[in-house]
């Protein structure tokens, strides 16, 4: 340990020793003792809650503690029962000891789906990869098999994997605020230092696992993994916990309690009916008193939604990991409820829209040694020296393209005699980058190659008016046929000037060297998933850093360009004013030559007028609007690792398509929450209204309380979680996004919950009334065809709104199961457990006529929305 706290002090050579490496890396015998010893370069994890633990906080939700006090209630009244010498009801005792035991079940289950889920989630996003020398061969391997002593490569947007010592650098600056508490980003060094201890933040030549690469490029050797890093000793205190509650949550957790509220009110009013009642019939008894005591808890009981919590962020979860085999890694559970509302998508070109392999087409060529020599040597996907022994170039698909091509067409030409000075890295505000080599004509000379969009080149090369035109024809030619241009240019400059940190006082009096065009297709499946999305009403909007030809030839092809489209450069929106901008963004269709700044200025006028969007993003000057959007999506490939961090979702295929999917999941998920509402309310209002009626006509008791608890236990239970599972209806991208300011108790809602509710009630009491049904029986018949009529609305519930589930009655084939076994089991209880339900025999006939009776809710509500789709007309 007290080598690795000098490392900023030792000369490289004196690190390899320690380390027991070398300028080619670790070899394979050394990378095979570390990987025998089973260490990884993960942070420990913070241990799971014990199952006693979930239990104990699954007990103590609100909701939950309601019942635990109904038991002691009802437990106090049988044992009074017992005094006065009658026979206790320990049955409903028993019912909600059940809803008890159900409701944790379900709750610690839930919750042990949900963390599997997320630790499943974690480890895909923390697993990102890297470039490390081994060998003296550069290969792309996980973050979490790099070992001490490892020779890694780090470049601008790169989070860092380990602590190590910089070997060199490249105008290297690191955001190390989350170790620092510094704003400003550390501008680094590779020299040792001498000296007292320094702080974290005074050791300029070591890089910190965690911390982010604002700008440059290094080589680094490995120093620490793991927990042995500096974020590995302080790991427990920042490790994210997935407990925030969403909107949603919220909403429905606040509806909770109202229902809850409503339901004491409700079986305040109960109670107070029957004794009104008893006092009337002189029948007010110590005994009826605890009867009407315990019909009002077991109301109570009833109308606490006490699974509506836990299926909510159960099923959020689930959707997560649906998700996740969709290719779309989404890292925040609010994700889920929003995405579905997204009405514009503010989408990059290359590597979203296209394919992103990328292949030199054409070259126009006014100095060919100069242009490869560039291709070469300018370029951060490519460790020199190593050109003949690296099997597959890793880095930008832009520079993986050229070096492919140089190797394929001019492998002869042989640059041994320069050598790397310098590097300005590329950056997507300047779009250009600049190297700095040894001039191996002029020894006291530099050589500084630049390359990078055409427009920016033309401004630093001593180009006549002529030429740049007859150039830019030939550009513009390449950039009509959608494809991508690069320019070069070079310039040779004396050794002793100023040049290192100032880059801009050498971008002028550079040589043209000419040009090279590529081609990246447009990903097959995007054409589909563009139309898809214009059906849902959903606006594309390009933002790009490529040419605003290029640009426009794919949105062109993708049909994105309309009569009223705009197709503005970044500078143009720059010029306008706030007032300007908003009259013109609605058509907007494409913006080329797009920087950070001017996307973030787009993202946050669009949020501003009301809409709800979706931004794509891969570099790390794409994090503001990333953050800023309601829903940031990074390239899970081709992005940088900050941009991936500030996201909420990550593309592991980088595909359009697949925002697309994630889109429709996010509207079926959120249909399945309004569906399990819909039902679960549906039985609560009957349930209520059923037992007042009754009371406020004194017609006796409907419900015995036991008999309520079984059904309660319908209504959270199996019938209802099988709602969850209902498949994404098939023409729900058909539809515009919906108005996230609105409540998930729409109108339809309202309309589906109170109408089969009060249908059920009318249908229970002309059953009664009309068969002269004697107040001894009341209980049986009410019993079983309230359960039938719940049990078949749960196919009501599939439709949310005015459309017939006929057409899709059958096709979750978990509902299908899980009603035919809450049918048998219903039948079961009236023949084998009657005395445990207060029940009387009912034969083969009377139960006909139940069911009969029980289909009248599907024939009444299909009835009700072809009413409801007739006017609507």
């Amino acid at each position: 340990m007290k080598e690795k706290n000098i490392f900023y002090k030792n000369e490289i050579k004196t690190i390899y020793n320690i380390l027991e490496s070398k300028e080619t890396g670790l070899s394979k015998e050394q990378v095979d003792k570390w990987l025998e010893s089973n260490k990884k370069n993960v942070l420990s994890k913070i241990p799971e809650k014990s199952f006693l633990t979930r239990v104990i906080v699954a007990l103590s939700e609100p909701m939950v503690k309601v019942l635990i006090v109904a038991i002691f209630l009802t437990i106090l009244i049988n044992i009074i029962s017992i005094v006065e010498h009658q026979e206790p009801d320990w049955g409903q005792t028993i019912g909600i000891i059940f809803s008890v035991i159900l409701a944790t079940t379900v709750t610690v289950f839930m919750e042990k789906k949900s963390q599997d889920a997320f630790s499943a989630l974690k480890k895909i996003g923390d697993t990102g990869t890297i470039k490390v020398l081994r060998n003296n061969i550069i290969s792309i391997i996980s973050t979490e098999d790099i070992f001490p002593g490892d020779i890694i490569f780090i470049n601008t947007g790169d989070k860092v994997p380990a602590d190590g010592r910089i070997i060199e650098c490249f105008d290297l600056s690191i955001d190390e605020s989350m170790l620092t508490g510094e704003s400003v980003a550390a501008r680094k060094i590779q020299e040792p230092l001498e000296g007292e201890d320094f702080s974290l933040g005074e050791r300029l030549n070591m890089v910190y696992s965690g911390t982010f690469v604002i700008g440059g490029s290094a080589k680094i050797i490995v120093t620490a993994i793991g927990d042995d890093t500096e974020i590995g000793k302080i790991s427990q205190s920042v490790q994210v916990e997935y407990n925030i509650l969403t909107p949603l949550q919220k909403e429905l957790g606040s509806l909770g309690k109202k229902i809850a509220i409503v339901g004491i009110g409700i079986s305040i009013i109960v109670f107070c009916l029957k004794i009104f009642n008893y006092h009337i019939d002189n029948n007010l008894t110590l005994s009826n008193i605890a009867q009407a005591i315990t019909i009002c808890i077991v109301l109570i009981v009833s109308t606490i939604p006490e699974g509506l919590p836990t299926m909510i962020a159960a099923t959020l979860a689930l959707g997560v990991m649906r998700l996740s085999k969709d290719n779309a890694l989404v890292k925040k559970l609010a994700v889920c409820e929003s995405i579905g509302a997204i009405d514009v998508i503010c989408s990059d070109k290359t590597g979203t829209l296209t394919e992103n392999k990328m292949s030199v087409v054409n070259i126009m060529s006014l100095n060919r040694d100069l242009i490869f020599k560039n291709i070469y040597f300018n370029n951060s996907s490519l460790l020199k020296g190593n050109f003949d022994t690296q099997k597959e170039f890793v880095g930008n698909p832009t520079e993986v393209a050229l070096l492919n091509y140089y190797r394929e067409n001019f492998k002869e030409l042989n640059f041994k005699e320069n050598k790397v000075i310098y590097q300005y890295p590329f950056s997507s505000s300047k779009k250009s980058m600049g190297t700095v080599i040894t001039n191996s004509l002029e020894k006291e000379n530099y050589l500084l190659l630049f390359k990078g969009a055409p427009e920016k080149v033309f401004e630093v090369s001593n180009l006549s008016s002529e030429e740049k035109n007859t150039q830019m024809k030939l550009i513009i030619k390449e950039q009509n046929l959608g494809r991508r241009v690069l320019a070069f240019s070079h310039k040779i400059f004396i050794k002793n000037e100023d040049w290192r940190t100032n880059e801009s006082n050498l971008l002028k009096n550079f040589t043209y060297d000419g040009f090279v065009s590529i081609s990246d297709p447009i990903r097959k499946e995007v054409f589909e998933a563009i139309d898809i999305c214009q059906k849902a009403n959903i606006d594309i909007k390009i933002l790009t850093g490529d040419s605003m030809f290029t640009a426009t030839t794919v949105a062109n092809e993708l049909g994105l360009i309309k009569e009223n489209s705009l197709i503005l450069e970044a500078k143009e929106i720059d010029q306008m004013s706030e007032y300007e901008l908003n009259g013109k963004l609605k058509n907007i269709a494409v913006i080329g030559r797009s920087n950070p700044l001017t996307k973030l200025r787009v993202v946050n006028a669009l949020m501003e007028s009301g809409k709800s969007v979706a931004v794509t993003g891969d570099g790390i000057n794409d994090a503001p609007s990333l953050k800023r959007a309601e829903v940031g999506i990074a390239m899970g490939i081709a992005g940088t690792e900050v941009s991936k961090e500030t996201a909420d979702i990550v593309l592991l295929n980088d595909s359009f398509a697949t925002i697309v999917k994630a889109i429709e999941s996010g509207r079926g998920i959120y249909e399945n929450f309004q569906k399990f509402i819909q039902f679960q309310q549906t039985v609560n209002v009957a349930a209520l209204f059923l037992i007042l009626i009754f009371e406020l006509l004194d017609w006796g008791t409907p419900l015995k309380p036991i008999q309520i608890l079984w059904i309660n236990i319908m209504m959270d239970g199996p019938l209802a979680i099988s709602l969850s599972f209902e498949k994404t209806r098939k023409y729900i991208m058909y539809e515009p996004p919906r108005d996230k300011s609105k409540s998930i108790m729409t109108e339809d809602l309202w309309i589906g919950i109170l109408a089969n509710a009060l249908f059920m009630v009318l249908v229970i009491t002309f059953f009664v009334r009309v068969f002269h049904i004697n107040k001894e029986m009341v209980p049986t018949y009410t019993f079983n065809l309230f359960a039938f009529l719940v049990t078949l609305n749960v196919y009501n519930c599939k439709s949310i709104n005015k459309k017939s589930v006929l057409y899709n009655l059958f096709d979750n084939k978990t509902l299908n199961i899980i009603f035919l076994v809450t049918i048998i089991i219903q039948i079961f209880i009236g023949l084998f457990l009657r005395r445990l339900f207060s029940l009387n025999f009912l034969d083969f006939n009377e139960y006909l006529i139940i069911f009969a009776f029980s289909f009248l809710i599907v024939i009444f509500s299909e009835s009700l929305k072809f009413l409801r789709r007739i006017l609507s007309r």
